[in-house]
């Protein structure tokens, strides 16, 4: 473990580390009630010392100087030990997961205070926020929300730093730290207009993994996210949120039934189907730190039973080529519409340019024997070209619950992951795959072209199981998806950080291009994404945009909060310092 100062110590470093920053005289002058960048460390506008002190005692101790835990890495608190401990376990969850501020995308990290640079180079803030709350009550929350906004200051709302697009974290920003709101409560007669049955209340810092268990304990089941250290109630089901179980249950926004929230304004409110309406629609799928600040949510339950799987694995030596290869993948994602339209099956495969891993096939309340023959007109397709059953290694399974198959076939490899990439995304819609396969096969080859990138899919039918709770604003592209994929390029630590930089600009212009190509009218999963994506308004949230954009203008008229590509992001940008700036004054 790495240890960590002390909270005075940690104070006191932070203010050194603020103190780099460009002397006031150098930055830009703006003045509040009138200014369109927010101020930086440095403005003068600036808060000061004794007002943040001041936020101190009125959040009861809970705020928080950021101090980077790579500071070990760099003189002048340098240690040989702690720093080669901390590189070792440098993009896993459970190193950064529980810190205040850390920073898991290697591109947003920006070499700030980074533990691969150079001793000698100064550990910065810089894309670090510079303040969080530890937000434990709507107290704190609404503290949080009136100083950044008397102050004129950034703000984020942050509980994992699971975040592939930057939008937790910024320069010269106070977070709102939701990871100790944990509170869970199994409620098992829920009754409202719009659905009774067994819900689950959960506070906005509660992570996949701990909500799924707390059900399991239950004799129940719940939509959560791949990742156990993903938390629930935020960007994940905000942003439409898919799962192993959306074949019976649809995404996770389709399954809350309240969201407990705080408008930008510090007002406390509950939104439902029948009560903040708009906002209830929003939240669903509009994208997360965008509308207001989540500090619960309660969503549907599912009754606990067994659930079927099957595994496959091969690669170009099966095939004994990469053009067979691809021809095999071909075949494999062919029969995919079949297995998850007629059966409410998801399917979990990794993609790479020389090997598909179908990890897990989820098939609640099936058998092993059920799950074979479904799939047995892909495996006999895959035999006619040389791959058996035991060439495949393909393997059919059962689980006495959904926890249970779960960590026996996810959990060791997501709990462990390290999250140190660049990334992307595309849906492929039924009617790309019915029409256009082998052009569809064709951009995954560019995508993972050379070795260090590739695709983690779930293919699905959202529309399979049980019906929403209430209309979501998911991006309709959700509807006629057959396939989600993330595209996941290996940061690479050894080479310079210019290089990965021109791996992003590939990414953005040759990659992405190829996948949309090939996905005519089709969508991206907007947590699961490239932050260049040029047209993400559309792309992101579709046709749901315009009436988005209006919500977010009712409930944040002054356009608090702000995420990169979250809606009315378009009038904001970060300039070459960090600052945010509007771009339409």
């Amino acid at each position: 473990m790495v240890s960590l100062p002390s909270f005075q110590a940690k104070w006191a470093l932070a203010l050194a580390l603020l103190s780099v920053y460009p002397d006031p005289s150098t930055a830009k002058v703006i003045s509040n009630g009138s200014a369109s960048c927010r101020y930086i460390p440095g403005d003068a506008g600036w808060p000061t010392e004794n007002q943040w002190q001041a936020l101190n005692v009125t959040v009861g101790g809970h705020l928080i100087a950021t101090n980077p835990i790579s500071h070990v890495c760099h003189d002048p608190t340098y240690s040989a030990a702690e720093c080669e401990n901390l590189r070792e376990a440098w993009g896993t969850p459970n190193l950064q997961v529980p810190e205040p501020a850390e920073i898991l995308a290697p591109y947003f990290l920006n070499q700030s205070c980074d533990p691969y640079t150079a001793r000698s180079r100064p550990c910065l803030l810089d894309n670090y926020v510079s303040y969080s709350i530890n937000v434990t009550g709507v107290t704190d929350v609404v503290a949080g929300v009136h100083f950044a906004e008397a102050h004129n200051i950034r703000l984020v709302i942050r509980n994992t730093g699971h975040d592939f697009l930057g939008k937790s974290t910024g320069k010269g920003a106070l977070a709102l730290w939701t990871h100790d709101f944990n509170d869970i409560d199994i409620l098992a007669n829920y009754s409202s207009s719009y659905y009774q049955g067994p819900a689950m209340k959960m506070g906005a810092g509660v992570m996949g993994g701990d909500a799924s268990l707390a059900a399991s304990k239950q004799g129940y089941r719940m939509v959560v996210g791949l990742c156990p250290t993903v938390g629930v109630a935020g960007g994940y089901t905000q942003g439409g949120g898919h799962s192993l179980l959306t074949g019976s249950y649809g995404l996770a926004a389709d399954n809350v039934l309240e969201w407990e929230v705080i408008t930008a304004d510090g007002t406390h409110l509950v939104a439902t189907p029948t009560s903040n309406s708009d906002l209830f629609w929003a939240l669903g799928g509009g994208g997360g730190g965008t509308y207001g600040i989540v500090i619960s949510m309660t969503v549907r339950l599912f009754e606990e039973g067994s659930v079927g799987s099957a595994s496959l694995i091969f690669s170009s030596t099966t095939t004994n080529g990469t053009d067979a290869f691809w021809e095999a993948v071909d075949v494999f994602q062919s029969h995919l519409t079949r297995i998850v339209d007629d059966h409410g099956i998801v399917v979990a495969y990794v993609l790479g340019n020389e090997t598909l891993n179908l990890y897990v096939a989820t098939a609640p309340n099936r058998t092993a024997e059920q799950v074979r023959e479904i799939f047995a007109p892909m495996t006999a397709a895959l035999a006619t070209r040389g791959l058996s059953a035991n060439a495949i290694s393909f393997t059919t399974t059962v689980a006495d619950t959904y926890r249970n198959h779960y960590l026996a076939n996810l959990e060791p490899v997501f709990a462990a992951a390290r999250s140190e990439q660049i990334t992307s995304g595309r849906m492929v819609s039924r009617e790309n795959m019915a029409t256009n396969s082998s052009g569809v096969t064709a951009a995954m080859r560019t995508a993972t072209a050379g070795g260090s990138a590739s695709l983690l899919c779930l293919a699905f039918n959202t529309l399979k199981g049980v019906a929403s709770v209430a209309s979501t604003a998911i991006q309709p592209a959700w509807n006629t998806a057959l396939v989600s994929c993330v595209l996941s390029q290996t940061w690479d630590r050894t080479m310079p950080w210019e290089h990965m930089l021109e791996q992003q600009e590939h990414l953005t212009t040759v990659v992405d291009p190829a996948l949309k190509a090939a996905t005519p009218g089709s969508g991206t999963y907007l947590n699961e994404a490239n932050f260049q994506e040029p047209d993400w308004q559309a792309t992101f949230y579709g046709t749901n945009y315009v009436r988005l954009k209006s919500i977010k203008a009712k409930y944040d008229p002054k356009d608090l909060l702000y995420g990169l590509t979250a809606v009315g992001s378009e009038a904001w940008e970060a300039e070459s310092d960090g600052r945010l700036c509007r771009t339409d004054e």
